[in-house]
């Protein structure tokens, strides 16, 4: 058939997955949260006195033991999640990181808000008087675009990274991007997924007053009913899903 392998040329195959989202930490763990229909969401101590004073969050999730003490401190908690997430994608794709060819592997991570909870730790202190004490890594935690570059770097990744920041959208459109490389002969292999981790006081109020959040403070765990008539807003929540998308 004229073009057939053409088309084929274009597939893509989804051979490893990483999640790290408030249902757990990896595929099975999500995959049991899910079938109990158990809510993640939860009366959060962090957002005590605000107008919405829950969310959901990544249970058990220790950064310096995942990553280690001396990468964890310098990322903020968005860039964390995803590279925990896109090492298990790694791994769940069965790949050996020793003996690809890493100029021809790619990643496209979506993020909308950056590193949210760093820039306002970081704007309190100079606020507060203490603008010698502000930190030099502000600005390289808090950047939306440095989420790929930092996941490029620890998989040892030297093909293209990019970060789309499209809002909700981000997920997707980095999926949609992955898949142009693969199909334009980019890439044979793209760590390609969505993080997020903007659970922090000024963020929260913000998208409160706008009035996006539910505020079903009497029972967190029915806020999130997206189709239902009287849904009321969003539950703020982080994570990171990443796959591994090959040619």
């Amino acid at each position: 058939m004229p073009g057939s392998s053409a088309r084929a040329d274009r597939t893509v195959t989804i051979s490893g997955i990483g999640l790290v989202t408030p249902a757990g930490i990896g595929a099975e763990a999500n995959w049991e949260r899910i079938r109990s229909g158990v809510s993640a969401a939860a009366t959060d101590p962090e957002l005590a006195g605000l107008a919405v004073d829950f969310s959901c969050r990544v249970p058990g999730f220790d950064a310096n033991a995942l990553l280690g003490r001396r990468t964890a401190w310098r990322l903020d908690r968005f860039v964390q999640l995803a590279i925990v997430a896109a090492r298990q994608a790694v791994a769940d794709a069965g790949l050996d990181r020793e003996t690809w060819d890493s100029t021809r592997v790619g990643v496209v991570i979506g993020n909308s808000l950056g590193g949210t909870a760093t820039a306002e730790a970081q704007h309190r202190t100079y606020y507060g008087g203490a603008p010698d004490e502000v930190s030099a890594l502000m600005i390289p935690m808090a950047m939306v675009n440095m989420v790929a570059g930092y996941v490029a770097m620890d998989l040892g990744v030297h093909g293209p990274s990019l970060v789309t920041a499209t809002a909700c959208a981000s997920g997707a459109s980095a999926l949609g991007v992955a898949r142009d490389w693969l199909a334009g002969g980019v890439c044979d292999i793209v760590v390609a997924g969505g993080t997020e981790s903007a659970i922090s006081p000024a963020t929260l109020t913000g998208l409160s007053r706008m009035g996006a959040l539910s505020a079903r403070r009497d029972d967190p765990a029915a806020a999130s009913r997206p189709f239902a008539a009287d849904r009321d807003g969003f539950v703020a929540a982080e994570g990171a899903g990443v796959l591994v998308l090959e040619r």
